[in-house]
């Protein structure tokens, strides 16, 4: 482009030599009309000529391929869709760019710490939507941190990313190098979300004994500890308890059969679809007929697929709202949903995800409005989500504490329900 300006300013000079070589005076008429015009085609060019832009970019990482898809592709939709409703400000572009964290299908903390080294390599990259999985955002926020990066997440529920309690390892403060935040999350935290499922067993299910499993990684286990906990403190019991290492086992009768044999009425699972919880599920079938609970992640479109014909009598809890339970997120469910048309592309973190890109956004205007105008720094970004207040999206209306936990967020339940069977939005509730 800079190349086109100059060629014109060449040409303009080559012109006047060659009229100078050639009259040796004062240009007739003719020759100073042709001598204007070509003054004013050079002057044109060079103003048509586009100077390179001002860009920010807003990047996410979600699983995206393999298993995890399932769930990280409609959160990669609802972030995209997000920053494509604001493509510019005040001058300065602003762009989306999608990470895959997946290795063979399946989430990796260390693919994810990658991913941020090279958000971080970019330095059009101010701030970043995600990950989905809680051990994932524990690689990923120290890289982050020391870079000033701004990490959004609509799905990290491990407690012990921001909160210190005596069981944690590491602490969140081991997490921040720096010794400043820069993780945010809008998703209630496990000491919310395995506890209001123990209480949706035993105040709307009615029962009280419970075969608890879990896939040993940070969110599974961390939650399946929290359900198992709040279990025992209503008074229920957990029939048995096994932490499997997923990768390497794929037969869970024996499990089952144990809590067939000690009455469990129900079965928690602590793990994800891409961890092989529903493959469990599908494994109950003429051995355990209970209901099948678990936490967000089994809930996708993969876990009904591994459950099979065992897939009815299932629940799971959300750690984010229901936008559809939002009269005035209507519009946007139907814009997104025009531009994609998909069942699959839709998931239950889509509209969290949606409303993570869309706090990013908004501290991204502010902070360029503070910085007069210009593209701000990380750290400006930084500060401005920090200073989010009363901002309303789709699932809730957002401000973040200290720690970049949310001052309020929002618990929903989901249950396998119609023909063919889904997932159906049972109800929701505010948690502190």
């Amino acid at each position: 482009m800079q190349k086109r300006a100059l060629s014109a300013s060449a040409l303009l000079t080559a012109f006047a030599l060659l009229v100078g070589a050639c009259g040796g005076g004062a240009a007739p008429a003719a020759t100073a009309a042709a001598t204007a015009a070509a003054t004013a085609a050079a002057t044109a060019a060079a103003t048509a000529a586009p100077t390179p832009a001002q860009e920010v970019i807003i990047a996410s990482d979600f699983p995206t391929s393999g298993a995890d898809a399932s769930s990280g592709l409609p959160a990669q939709n609802g972030a995209a869709f997000a920053v494509s409703q604001t493509t510019e400000y005040k001058g300065i572009k602003i762009s989306f760019l999608p990470f895959d964290d997946a290795v063979n299908g399946v989430h990796d903390p260390q693919k994810g710490a990658q991913n941020v080294q090279q958000m971080l390599s970019n330095t059009k990259v101010l701030a970043m939507v995600g990950p989905f999985n809680s051990n994932v955002a524990r690689a990923e926020i120290p890289v982050a941190n020391q870079g000033a990066l701004a990490m959004m997440s609509p799905a990290n529920t491990n407690e012990c990313l921001t909160q210190t309690f005596p069981y944690c390892d590491p602490q969140p403060k081991a997490l921040r190098p720096t010794g400043k935040n820069n993780y945010f999350r809008i998703a209630a935290p496990d000491t919310v979300q395995g506890p209001a499922m123990a209480d949706f067993i035993v105040d709307t299910l009615k029962f009280t004994k419970v075969a608890v499993f879990s896939d040993n990684e940070t969110f599974g286990k961390g939650v399946a500890d929290n359900f198992a906990k709040r279990l025992v403190e209503k008074k229920g019991a957990v029939t048995n308890r096994q932490d499997f290492d997923m990768k390497s086992t794929s037969d869970f009768k024996a499990f089952l059969n144990a809590a067939k044999a000690a009455g469990a009425q129900a079965v928690y699972a602590g793990a994800t679809s891409a961890t092989k919880a529903c493959i469990v599920r599908s494994q109950m079938a003429g051995i355990l007929d209970v209901p099948f609970t678990g936490p967000d992640g089994i809930g996708d479109s993969q876990c009904i697929k591994d459950a099979g014909a065992n897939a009815a009598n299932m629940y799971f809890t959300n750690a984010a709202g229901d936008a559809s339970q939002n009269a005035e997120a209507a519009a946007t469910i139907t814009a997104f949903k025009a531009k994609y048309t998909k069942k699959e592309d839709l998931g239950a973190y889509t509209f969290p995800a949606y409303d993570c890109a869309l706090i990013l956004v908004d501290a991204v205007k502010r902070a360029i409005d503070a910085n007069a105008g210009k593209v701000p720094t990380r750290q400006q970004v930084v500060d401005a989500v920090q200073a989010t207040k009363g901002l309303k999206g789709t699932v809730g209306t957002y401000a973040f504490d200290a720690n970049g936990d949310p001052t309020s967020a929002t618990m929903a339940f989901y249950q396998t329900k119609g023909t063919p069977l889904d997932w159906a939005f049972v109800k929701q509730f505010s948690v502190q």
